[in-house]
């Protein structure tokens, strides 16, 4: 009696037992298939009008629900693709809520470096116009048009517009300490030392106006000895080949000291230079 249901079950088992082996040899082949790497949440990107409809009318709401999407993106996997899908990601919630902090802080850490520099200024630009009180959108900009657009002088202008957002005393001389620097890069010498004289004059007495201040005169050092080069090629029909070349010839009386302490020296092309500047660039 009891060997009826163990034969009756016996092709159960063989069957379960197929297919498990079937199981077992699919797992293993699928594995070794190569993977899409687009991540999930940004396999579609619904219309603005779309994207309200679906959070109830809610324009903040639509902004949040997209910008959840674009938190959790693991950007690792992303590929071009996926960047720009990100891009229009957050271009839509710079347009429902321009103000959504997270979405600058993302847009400025992670699309310019996947190739999505505009969005990123977009959303940037965007954000410093509605959180009138916050300096960090405008730093971020001005960093990506000084790195990525190579353009210093435009970044050290958001940089300055920023320093009015904070009321933090260090802020305010971080900022204008790094737009200094920029301006240095995207103006010519005589017009930094104007404008940082300017950033010495509107800020409060003490050791930070000093510092812009000794800034300023060494430009001015700077921009004299350019303009007494232009005088020794022009008198003696060559180029400049040291600093000490303009106090052998008598155009200058001694070579001007630093109060940096980097020094000055001669490019190729015989131009006076900051020394620190040609060490980098491997002159």
């Amino acid at each position: 009696m009891m060997g009826e249901p163990v034969r009756a079950l016996r092709p159960t088992l063989a069957i379960l037992a197929l297919a498990l082996a079937v199981y077992v040899v699919a797992n293993q082949r699928m594995g070794r298939l190569k993977r899409d790497a687009i991540d999930p949440e940004f396999s579609v990107r619904l219309p603005v009008p779309a994207q309200i409809i679906l959070a109830a009318g809610d324009r903040h709401l639509a902004a949040d629900l997209s910008g959840f999407r674009v938190l959790v993106a693991d950007t690792f996997r992303m590929r071009p693709e996926d960047y720009a899908l990100q891009a229009g990601l957050q271009r839509d919630i710079a347009f429902l809520n321009p103000a959504h902090e997270d979405n600058y802080y993302i847009a400025a850490a992670i699309l310019p470096w996947g190739g999505q520099l505009d969005a990123a200024q977009h959303v940037l630009k965007r954000a410093a116009e509605a959180r009138p009180m916050d300096y960090q959108p405008l730093f971020y900009y001005g960093f990506n048009l000084f790195h990525f657009q190579r353009n210093p002088a435009g970044g050290a202008a958001a940089l300055l517009r920023a320093v009015d957002r904070t009321r933090d005393v260090q802020d305010q001389m971080a900022l204008q300490n790094t737009a200094a620097l920029w301006m240095e890069r995207g103006y010519s010498v005589a017009e930094s030392a104007t404008r940082v004289e300017a950033m010495a004059k509107a800020s409060p007495p003490g050791g930070f106006r000093k510092y812009l201040e000794v800034r300023a005169a060494r430009l001015r050092s700077l921009d004299e000895l350019q303009r007494l080069a232009r005088t020794y090629e022009r008198r003696t029909g060559k180029r400049l080949h040291e600093i000490e070349d303009l106090v052998r010839s008598g155009l200058l009386e001694r070579v001007p000291k630093d109060p940096l302490r980097v020094g000055f020296a001669v490019d190729a092309n015989g131009e006076p230079a900051f020394a620190d500047a040609l060490r980098k660039a491997g002159q």
